[in-house]
């Protein structure tokens, strides 16, 4: 391509940048462009699929909310304000985060949260208090849009968000990692199942789905009660698991309930259970 072709074409991404500024093309429309093979003659191409991808997802993060990301209640690691020093570091050699929320009694009075660099800082303190590293946490409603989140997430420099229901309860936890992976995360392509395909039924008694599919929903499609003794309101199949391992339990684990159902982790990472296989055994 010779330099007076290069003039009369621009990259997609500055094609993109003036017509988000100029407010010349709608979101669909833009969509429309990233999505289409056809080549443009005054665009550039993507430079691969992945880019693609990624433009697809900051745009379709308008369309989701703080609830859809977020980790469940059940699934929340967290350190009670009087625990000791070697029970706080033994909780972070086995779930490997960088930060924890900090609470006194329950979930629903937590205090903030800290970073393991500011507990590796002071752990040879020995007037080691956790009150004296626990910095603020942000609160935010489980509607809210992704973005308008990571834009508290930014100015406020806070990395952590609690998700609390309109009595103050809370619901859930989302940091800004699971910001990032709705971006830059797994990226579903033709090949991928479609959203109808997360509850997939292997045979009679067996089906995968994942984590978030509601307990109700199981004891529908089984004809059978679960009943938890959990302080905790747990109504995921996910958060259930959860409570049931007492951890996050890692890919192929299984475990049995009431002799009556077979989980098995089909999908998990560091953090949460995403896909499940749930067997009925009798």
């Amino acid at each position: 391509m010779n330099d007076t072709n290069i003039e009369k074409k621009t990259s997609w991404k500055n094609w993109l940048i003036k017509k988000l500024i100029s407010s010349e093309a709608s979101k669909e429309e833009i969509l429309n462009f990233i999505i289409k093979d056809d080549e443009n003659k005054e665009i550039y191409e993507f430079e691969d699929n992945n880019e693609k991808n990624l433009m697809k997802n900051i745009l379709n993060l308008n369309n989701k909310s703080v609830e859809d990301i977020m980790v469940s209640r059940a699934e929340i690691v967290a350190v009670e304000k009087n625990q000791s020093i070697d029970k706080i570091l033994l909780i972070f050699g086995n779930k490997a985060h960088s930060r924890m929320p900090v609470y006194e009694k329950n979930l629903d009075n937590t205090l903030g949260f800290f970073h393991i660099k500011d507990l590796i800082k002071s752990i040879s303190n020995k007037d080691f208090q956790i009150d004296n590293i626990i910095r603020e946490v942000l609160y935010v409603a489980p509607k809210s849009p992704i973005l308008d989140l990571l834009k508290r997430m930014r100015f406020s420099r806070i990395h952590m968000g609690l998700v609390v229901d309109e009595f103050g309860g809370v619901d859930g936890l989302v940091t800004i990692e699971d910001l990032v992976e709705e971006i830059v995360g797994e990226i579903e392509d033709e090949h991928d199942a479609d959203d109808d395909e997360a509850f997939i039924k292997i045979d009679e008694k067996t089906i995968v789905v994942e984590a978030a599919y509601k307990i109700e929903e199981l004891e529908k499609y089984f004809g059978i009660n679960i009943t938890l003794d959990s302080e905790q309101e747990i109504d995921t199949v996910g958060g259930m698991l959860i409570f049931i391992a007492n951890k996050v339990p890692k890919n192929n684990q299984s475990f049995t309930f009431n002799n009556e159902l077979q989980l098995k982790v089909v999908k998990a990472s560091d953090r949460r259970i995403i896909t499940l296989e749930i067997k009925k055994i009798n």
